[in-house]
């Protein structure tokens, strides 16, 4: 089988920053089909389920003369990219994009900004800015936690829910279908200087949540009762005695049998079973590289995007059994943050 593989990443101006490789299942090959300059660090990506539209964030400071970064549609046809659209996020350095095709939404966490920026695509891929939440406060660790930081949105029970690395919460968001707009419903509160990073609902159970939090290189496991949340579980993400690592991406297996998460600094993923509802640690791989920041889980293959040595890991991975083994392809690619297909 051969399967798209998208790769967005740090990039200058005028200079390549996205990929699109082909990925033969059968021999474990990693090709190069097309690349783009179009979008200046293009570090987040999100693909339409039609395939045919890329939505990815400027990760920038500096976006048109003003202050923020930008956020932009692509579309994907006959291996080439055109842009469609391209807009400010009002917030500094943009670091995830967040697509809801059910409402034609689309949701930015602006990392140094501390704000989400929401946008309603219309026709022709065109994107108009409809709600700009800002968020206040600030966590224990004076380096990191000395404001917001909006690293992450997902949905948690048809909310739009923020993880926020500058005060250790996850901010869950009611969507106003009628007036496009962001109505806050609660907060889930993690403890204070762990740094949530980014989550993601279990595919077993949809009342567990899995929460990586990069300053403390852990996993929570918070489990919802009626409206209610509360952490059940804390497993670190990191062998004992190991300190300088700060942990990026937690994906899970399509079956939600396995939780992954990767560490930068250790240079590893984290592999976790869910049985019941805890994660017990199942083993730790190296990444085959420096600073894995994100990371694909297909059936039967994980790709690791590996940002500080410049190159894409591929493994395969037995969903049943955990297995997860080098293939032996390495592929250069500069910088590499993201990964989707």
């Amino acid at each position: 089988m051969i399967i798209d593989i998208f790769v967005g990443s740090y990039a200058e101006k005028g200079t390549d920053g996205i990929y699109c490789y082909s990925l033969d299942t059968s021999n474990h090959q990693l090709k190069l089909k097309s690349k783009t300059n179009l979008v200046e660090n293009p570090s987040y990506l999100a693909r339409s389920s039609d395939k045919g539209a890329i939505y990815c964030v400027s990760e920038t400071n500096r976006f048109e003369g003003q202050e923020g970064g930008g956020v932009a549609v692509l579309n994907y046809e006959n291996e080439q990219f055109s842009l469609l659209d391209i807009t400010a996020t009002k917030g500094s350095a943009p670091c995830h994009v967040l697509l809801d095709e059910r409402r034609n939404n689309l949701y930015v966490s602006n990392y140094s900004g501390g704000s989400i920026a929401m946008y309603h695509i219309e026709d022709k891929g065109k994107l108009q800015m409809c709600d700009l939440i800002k968020h206040r406060g600030w966590g224990p660790n004076k380096e990191r936690q000395e404001a917001s930081h909006v690293h992450f949105c997902g949905f948690i029970d048809g909310k739009v829910c923020a993880a926020d690395l500058g005060i250790d919460t996850i901010k869950c968001y009611d969507i106003d279908s009628n007036f496009n707009k962001l109505v806050h419903a609660q907060d889930i509160e993690i403890y204070k200087g762990t740094g949530v990073r980014h989550f993601t609902v279990s595919n077993r159970n949809k009342d567990l949540i899995f929460a990586v939090c990069e300053l403390s290189s852990e996993v929570v496991v918070i489990k919802k009762s009626g409206a209610n949340f509360k952490i059940i579980q804390r497993i670190s993400t990191l062998p004992e005695g190991i300190t300088e690592s700060y942990p990026a991406a937690i994906k899970q297996s399509l079956n939600g049998k396995y939780i992954f998460a990767s560490n930068r600094g250790h240079d590893s993923i984290a592999l976790y079973e869910l049985i019941g509802e805890k994660l017990n640690l199942v083993t730790m791989i190296e990444s085959k590289g420096k600073n894995p920041r994100d990371f694909l889980v297909l059936k039967d293959h994980v790709i690791i995007a590996n940002q500080g040595s410049d190159n894409i890991a591929v493994f395969t991975f037995d969903e049943n059994t955990g297995a997860l083994d080098f293939t032996g392809e390495n592929v250069e690619c500069k910088k590499p943050v993201c990964v989707i297909n």
